[in-house]
């Protein structure tokens, strides 16, 4: 960026190396890095990779509050941090966690943004002052004076932001802050530290695995893999220049760069290239194919439509909503007369902006939530004669926060603890349980105690724990949370497996990429009512719809349909494979099409060798 000039580092590590305690493995191994003011830093690794165990270096939380063994130097502005106390630091370096509940303190909104202006002593002008300003940032001016639970997790996140915010740090990390907002929030939210960058120079450490809607706003990224830092450079550039080797981490580019380097367009500029950039190559591609086919030289080609974007046929309901209303504890109302069948065999996304009632929902399935009025069908019988630990025999539910289902003290313990529950033989058990553990990649953690891993291998373990007991219906909401890209994809690539097995899935997400690629069919909610239902190729080609509940389709449904607005003959498509397929047919003979086969057999090989693994 323009600001940052050849000044002295305002962070510096030198040698960072640590592990946790009990364990033999080093989370951090001799890292070496330097910050400077005003940098808008891109941390990205696998999950587990000691992204989140670095950034707390920077305010002494490893090795201060965690123990563990620690060796090297942190610098703050030339200062060495050994002897500084986690809670002085607070003032310079602010953080953002993964989970934000770790760091909501008070009843209401307004309280606790006011929570660390307070404890400063400030004046109560002062407190009141930016406490208005940070509502006003992470646009919970509505919501000021509401409790703290009963707030949606997008909610408690921006509550989160805006607590660290309110406090001015010179330097803001942020682990993940996004994973639990849709769409419009995370831009809103992006935004806001887009402005605080640019306008305050705060040094901004944003770690994150939806790469899509940050990448083109940092300076800089930084790429991690066991305890080390091994890239560093422009994202862009990274991106595409080490395509291969992000993919072979689990770290899959974004739509755009990779529909960029199909078309040819990252090796003509190392700038990022906007949306109206790749709708222009592709409307030449496709014209001039069209041209080409008029000639005859394309006869028989044909692409077939993908299994992904066909309507699923018509099944016994596995689920019937009749006539729900449903009153928050408040008295504020969340449903009224919804209605709604999930039939059996579906993969179905439950999509909406934060606090449209899509967790509220979902927990009537299981009983967490009783209908004021109407009721819950589950195969056909009222679910209300039936306790929470009996419908867990049918209905697998995945929390948002995987710490709200952990709480044994090892990861095999916790696997095998419902089966335990039902009665079932020692040999079943265990057999069930390393079954599960080795599906989530968590075999060689079985003996570790859950608090001891990474957020995204504890949400990991927490699926383990429903998948071992083989319900016919799976909830999973927001499952993806803290996960690397190929993590992500195994995981939900089994749970497809389980689906085509007969198992019922709900997948409640604000990830429209993954909600295109695996989805049979979407529902919308907006405000406690059902906005949109449909096939997930139909949902997705109503942007205008879309927008009103937060939502945004993924970029190859965007280009797909603004190409047909063009009068150019292209399906429904929801992905990028989708549409380079589609391309490939469309267009044989044009080299941009072929010169990256070649590269995609060798990224599908080498993921194949890392998915033998899992």
């Amino acid at each position: 960026m323009d600001q940052i000039t050849d000044t002295p580092p305002q962070v510096r590590l030198e040698k960072l190396t640590y592990s946790y305690p009990y364990s033999d493995s080093q989370a951090l191994s001799d890292v070496n890095l330097e910050l400077k003011k005003g940098e808008f830093v891109l941390l990205v690794g696998p999950s587990g990779c000691g992204k989140s165990t670095l950034v707390r270096c920077l305010n002494r939380l490893v090795p201060e509050i965690s123990g563990g063994s620690f060796s090297g130097r942190v610098l703050l502005r030339g200062k060495d941090l050994e002897h500084e106390k986690v809670h002085r630091l607070a003032l310079e370096v602010g953080m953002v966690f993964q989970n934000p509940e770790t760091q909501l303190f008070s009843l209401t909104v307004g309280e606790d943004l006011a929570f660390g202006p307070e404890n400063l002593g400030l004046p109560r002008q002062e407190v009141r002052s930016r406490v208005e300003t940070v509502l006003k940032e992470v646009g919970l001016e509505s919501l000021r004076d509401h409790f703290i639970f009963t707030l949606s997790g997008g909610e408690k996140q921006r509550t989160a932001i805006g607590g660290n915010l309110a406090m001015q740090p010179e330097i803001l990390v942020l682990d993940e802050p996004t994973s639990d907002l849709d769409p419009a929030g995370t831009r809103e939210v992006l935004e806001l530290l887009r402005r605080l960058n640019a306008e305050k120079q705060t040094t901004l450490i944003l770690i994150e695995h939806k790469l899509d809607a940050v990448f083109e706003m940092a300076d800089r990224m930084l790429v991690m893999d066991e305890g080390r830092l091994i890239l560093d450079g422009k994202p862009f550039e990274i991106l595409c220049r080490e395509e291969e080797k992000l993919r072979y981490l689990g770290i899959h580019p974004p739509q755009l760069t990779e529909i960029a380097g199909f078309l040819g367009l990252a090796s003509e500029t190392s700038n990022v290239p906007a949306y109206e950039t790749l709708l222009k190559r592709l409307t030449e591609l496709l014209q001039a194919s069209e041209v080409e086919s008029q000639l005859g030289s394309r006869e028989g080609a044909k692409f077939e439509i993908p299994d992904s974007i066909l309507q699923p046929p018509e099944s016994f309901p596995h689920v019937r909503i009749e006539n729900l209303c449903y009153r928050h504890e408040d008295g504020s109302e969340a449903f009224e007369n919804l209605n709604l069948e999930i039939k059996q065999g579906e993969f179905l996304a439950l999509l909406g902006h934060n606090g449209a009632g899509k967790t509220t929902l979902a927990g009537h399935l299981i009983g967490f939530c009783r209908p004021a009025s109407g009721r819950v069908l589950l195969n056909g019988k009222d679910i209300s004669r039936y306790s929470t630990a009996q419908l867990s025999k049918q209905v697998g539910y995945l929390f948002q926060n995987p710490d709200s289902q952990i709480f044994t003290d090892s990861v095999f313990e916790e696997v095998r603890f419902g089966l335990e529950n039902l009665g079932m033989p020692e040999e079943e058990i265990k057999r069930l349980a390393n079954s599960a553990l080795e599906m989530m990649e968590l075999s060689a953690y079985k003996n570790r105690h859950p608090h001891a891993l990474s957020r995204g291998q504890r949400q990991r373990l927490a699926v383990a724990s429903i998948l071992a007991l083989e319900p016919d219906l799976l909830v999973l909401d927001e499952p993806t949370t803290g996960q690397d890209r190929g993590h992500i994809r195994k995981f939900l690539d089994k749970i497809r497996e389980l689906n085509r097995l007969g198992k019922t899935v709900i997948l409640i997400t604000h990830d429209m990429e993954l909600a295109a690629e695996y989805a049979e069919r979407v529902v919308v909610i907006k405000q406690g009512q059902i906005l949109l239902e449909g096939p997930t190729a139909g949902v997705f080609s109503s942007p205008e719809e879309l927008g009103a509940a937060g939502l945004i389709p993924p970029l190859p449904a965007r280009l797909a349909l603004d190409l047909r607005k063009q009068g150019i003959d292209i399906p429904r498509l929801l992905t990028v494979s989708e549409l380079k397929s589609f391309l490939r047919v469309r267009c044989p003979g044009l080299p941009v099409c072929r010169n990256t086969e070649k590269e995609e057999i060798t990224i599908e090989k080498e993921e194949g060798e890392r998915a033998s693994l899992f």
